[in-house]
């Protein structure tokens, strides 16, 4: 029996340090292919942009930095086929320009700073898809949020295979038809849909796209927990949820907010406190340091 122990606590301590040896990149993947419910992970909404402008590089680096797992983008296209990072339509809120993206070339885009939350102008300028690829690959997730018509889709996977950054992304994507021209370009790659919580709906998602992760909406229908673990027992995915808005402010004030997440039994959240979400998994054994 005392040997029984010593061996358990060995194996115990031996899979601890395997964890421990992964990059952060490799612990949101494993997350990912293999949900567990000891683990939660954290995407930031837009990047970090408490102190850096939204869908910017330093916001993007700044996740990097601070070891969360993915960083949700915002993909659009310009006028002369460039995506670059943006959620507007226009440059008008975020940079120190005006007019509409897709009436703008990316040379004229760039010749306008991004503003940060308060509107300040900054020093940066709007990326393009590639120079975030270029930065991130192989170091954080990338969740494209894609904002773009059907016809301009194989420019965004093209430039995903130029970087050779496929295992680095994840698609947001909740028309299925745009769901299946991914899997057939890049069928590899992961994917991700958002799926109303009753059965058929549910059931429906997984014969016509078979996401790699389930996006639940933010009514508390949606957030079923006896269909949360169907999703997750049943089809063997993982349930991403948002804290923006309410929570996030509520979890300011006070980060025992989130136990709400984990009651739920929600795989990854959605923020724009990545900060405050991740040092609260940490302090719950929810995530790991790095």
């Amino acid at each position: 029996m005392i040997r029984y122990k010593v061996l358990l606590v060995v194996l115990l301590i031996f899979d601890c340090c395997k964890a421990q040896d992964l990059s952060t990149f490799e612990y949101a993947k494993e997350g990912l292919f293999n949900p567990s419910p000891s683990v939660i992970l954290v995407a930031a909404h837009r990047g970090m942009h408490v102190n850096y402008p939204e869908n910017s590089i330093p916001a993007i680096q700044d996740a990097i930095d601070h070891h969360i797992d993915i960083v949700e983008i915002d993909v659009q296209i310009t006028k002369d086929g460039i995506p670059i990072l943006m959620h507007d339509q226009t440059i008008d809120r975020m940079t120190t320009g005006t007019g509409k993206i897709r009436k703008l070339t990316y040379a004229e885009i760039c010749e306008f700073n991004l503003v940060d939350n308060q509107g300040n102008e900054t020093p940066f300028s709007v990326p393009s898809l590639a120079e975030v690829l270029m930065l991130s690959k192989d170091k954080i997730l990338l969740d494209l949020d894609l904002k773009l018509n059907t016809r301009n889709l194989k420019k965004v996977l093209d430039v995903i295979k130029e970087q050779e950054a496929v295992n680095s992304v994840v698609f947001y994507e909740s028309r299925h038809h745009v769901m299946r021209k991914i899997n057939k370009y890049l069928p590899s790659a992961m994917r991700m849909t958002k799926v109303s919580m009753n059965r058929r709906a549910i059931k429906r998602a997984m014969l016509d796209v078979d996401p790699d992760i389930v996006h639940l909406g933010n009514s508390e229908r949606d957030r079923n927990p006896a269909l949360i673990k169907k999703v997750q027992q049943y089809y063997k995915k993982p349930v991403f949820a948002n804290a923006l808005g309410k929570l996030d402010k509520a979890a300011e004030q006070n980060p025992d907010t989130l136990e709400y997440f984990l009651n739920k039994g929600i795989n990854i959240i959605q923020t724009d406190r990545p900060d405050i979400v991740l040092e609260y998994l940490i302090a719950r054994e929810r995530h790991l340091r790095f």
